[in-house]
């Protein structure tokens, strides 16, 4: 009896350190995914699209649980659909209504789907996000979006850079501003999409956006606030993926509630430094 007890005592703690290994790699990769990725997201004035990309991502979510089609393929149809739908939109509609129309028609789908096999679908799931269900399988989806940012970044950083500044000065430098564009909706919309399972719809884009606004306040170039972001957003998600592990509470809020509270402790930082200036002299 006693040595039952201490196998399963064995069991429960390995058991316990992997789920805390899956959640920390887990929180570390969507770190390193998000974070250049929500720098873009601000510097292009995105932040409409990321929130409608959002919501519309459940469809993702409701195509692999109908079709057994794993989120990977789910989300690759899914992310190219409502990007080039949004691109080839914008230029009759602007970019407001293009998105608005496309985020309403698919969260529309989705919940029309969700209504009609309520035994398959659990919308709430996708809404809120579950860390916990992450597996072996979402890791390396993970692994397989961060390499895709990294191509991305590293193979365009310039062009970028220049096509934020001014489309026309990238265009007469030869840079193909559509493709270039087009290019970046994908990645983000796949990375958006990818992931809807483990942080869900309703706070994704504050997971993308957070990391991006504390890191504008320190840094003092694009690349600085490339790496300020990442560094910001490790420290969100890894506090937060440690509240979502020990007081069982859900991952996403979990991180954005971290990311507040870090986010505010920046803006008044200054404030702190005056007032112990004051008290010192």
């Amino acid at each position: 009896m006693f040595i039952h007890m201490i196998i399963g005592t064995i069991i429960n703690g390995i058991h316990t350190w992997l789920s805390m290994f899956v959640i920390i790699t887990v929180s570390v990769l969507i770190g390193f995914i998000f974070a250049p990725l929500g720098c873009l997201v601000l510097w292009k004035r995105y932040v409409y699209f990321g929130d409608g990309l959002a919501h519309a991502s459940m469809f993702a979510g409701i195509i692999s649980v109908m079709s057994g089609l794993p989120i990977f393929y789910a989300g690759l149809l899914s992310s190219g659909l409502f990007a080039f739908i949004i691109f080839k939109l914008r230029s009759n509609s602007g970019n407001s209504a293009a998105i608005g129309l496309t985020t309403s028609v698919m969260i529309s789908l989705s919940l029309v789907l969700a209504y009609s096999y309520p035994g398959q679908i659990n919308i709430t799931k996708y809404l809120i996000g579950d860390i916990i269900s992450a597996s072996a399988q979402d890791i390396k989806l993970l692994l397989f979006i961060l390499m895709a940012v990294l191509i991305f970044f590293l193979s365009s950083y310039k062009d970028l850079i220049l096509m934020i500044l001014s489309k026309d000065i990238a265009e007469s430098r030869g840079v193909k501003v559509k493709f270039l564009e087009l290019t970046f909706l994908v990645v983000l919309s796949f990375a958006v999409l990818s992931t809807i399972k483990i942080v869900g719809a309703l706070l994704v884009t504050s997971i993308i956006v957070i990391p991006a606004m504390l890191a504008r306040i320190v840094a003092k170039s694009p690349v600085s606030m490339v790496g300020f972001a990442i560094l910001s957003s490790l420290m969100m998600n890894f506090i937060g993926g440690i509240l979502s592990f020990y007081l069982d509470v859900p991952f996403a809020p979990s991180i954005i509630l971290s990311g507040g509270f870090i986010y505010f402790l920046f803006l008044l930082m200054p404030y702190f430094k005056k007032l112990l200036f004051k008290i010192s002299h």
